[in-house]
């Protein structure tokens, strides 16, 4: 049990390794999903972790048509292994005010990943197991509600 525990730490990323304060965003004013994305590549393209901007774009909207990224609890995940992702990235983004992500749910946060394709396997599934086991609990949402800067949301995320 002590060696299985050890080992899924190993395989655990630190949010540091996949973000810094150049794709961590707060009080963005925003209108529609395809908006927050558009956005948060914008700053991923500005911190060089994309060789195409607007193919990544076309990629997560496509993961997004297949079905919606609003995973409850208010919180939004789009996400896409992408040729056009130069290293594994974990955007964040609290929103000014809480708005539609789908027919159904509003999100007031949203974590947006990007890995590259091929050569990372299913890392995108990872991060995302990883964010969901931690955004199911309370305290997590509110401290990063309260959140001042990027190194608390990234302090506060620690491993994925």
């Amino acid at each position: 049990m002590l060696f299985r525990s050890l080992k899924e730490k190993e395989d655990k990323i630190l949010a540091k390794e996949l973000m810094n304060e150049a794709i961590v965003m707060f009080d963005v004013e925003a209108n529609s999903a395809e908006e927050v994305i558009r956005l948060i590549a914008d700053a991923m393209d500005k911190d060089d972790r994309l060789s195409d901007k607007e193919g990544y774009v076309a990629d997560v909207l496509a993961r997004e048509a297949s079905s919606s990224t609003a995973v409850g609890f208010s919180v939004a995940t789009p996400h896409s292994k992408s040729v056009h992702v130069k290293e594994p990235s974990l955007a964040f983004v609290r929103l000014a005010k809480p708005m539609k992500w789908d027919d159904s749910e509003e999100v007031d946060m949203v974590f947006q990943i990007g890995v590259p394709s091929p050569g990372q396997g299913d890392r995108h599934l990872e991060i995302l197991a990883g964010l969901f086991r931690k955004v199911m609990h309370d305290d997590f949402r509110e401290q990063l509600a309260n959140a001042k800067t990027a190194d608390e949301v990234i302090n506060l995320i620690g491993a994925v």
